[in-house]
């Protein structure tokens, strides 16, 4: 060391002390234990068990409220009333003359091309058992004629086979002669 020159280490610098270590790792590991509680959970939304399809229910639902049954493309959730008895009827001929666009004779899983069973009903806004109460009017007015007793419910299979657990639905709010409705898809 020459004289006058700084010492090479100098007594206002230290080294690392055991509490410098200690906090440096204490923030580690807590962070480390953040990253694996909540990381898995991230991809909880795109991990959905087999027997459900949200996505399914959701795509089917959309379709019958904004195209299917829709009275225009510029009006979704406005229901063509001659198509929507036309399809829960069964009936071919009022689907021609209505010019619906769908082969009323085919279930609402092969309409969507789904390899699940598909139940799908129109019901009032309150109701809390859609499937065994679906809508029943006495009577339906449409430029084709009126269709008496149209049950608003139609399923591809038994609906009251699947076990509650397995079962997705999902609803839109939709117009039928002016009044409002919800339609029900189910899933299973």
């Amino acid at each position: 060391m020459t004289p006058g020159s700084p010492p090479a280490f100098p007594s206002d610098h230290r080294a690392q002390t055991p509490i410098d270590f200690g906090v440096g790792a204490g923030v580690f590991l807590i962070t480390l234990a953040f990253v694996i509680a909540f990381v898995p959970t991230l991809f909880d939304p795109f991990a959905a068990a087999e027997s459900t399809s949200p996505i399914v229910s959701d795509r089917v639902a959309a379709g019958f409220a904004g195209d299917l049954l829709a009275a225009s493309t510029s009006e979704p959730g406005v229901l063509s009333p001659a198509c929507t008895v036309a399809y829960f009827t069964a009936d071919g001929s009022l689907t021609e003359q209505a010019d619906c666009g769908f082969d009323a004779s085919e279930d609402p899983d092969e309409l969507f091309g789904v390899d699940r069973e598909v139940q799908v009903v129109i019901h009032e806004l309150d109701e809390r058992s859609p499937r065994n109460n679906p809508l029943d009017l006495e009577t339906v007015e449409t430029r084709h004629g009126t269709f008496e007793d149209v049950v608003f419910s139609r399923s591809s299979e038994d609906p009251d086979a699947p076990d509650p657990d397995d079962v997705t639905v999902s609803g839109r709010v939709v117009s039928l002669d002016g009044d409002q409705y919800r339609l029900t898809v189910r899933v299973w």
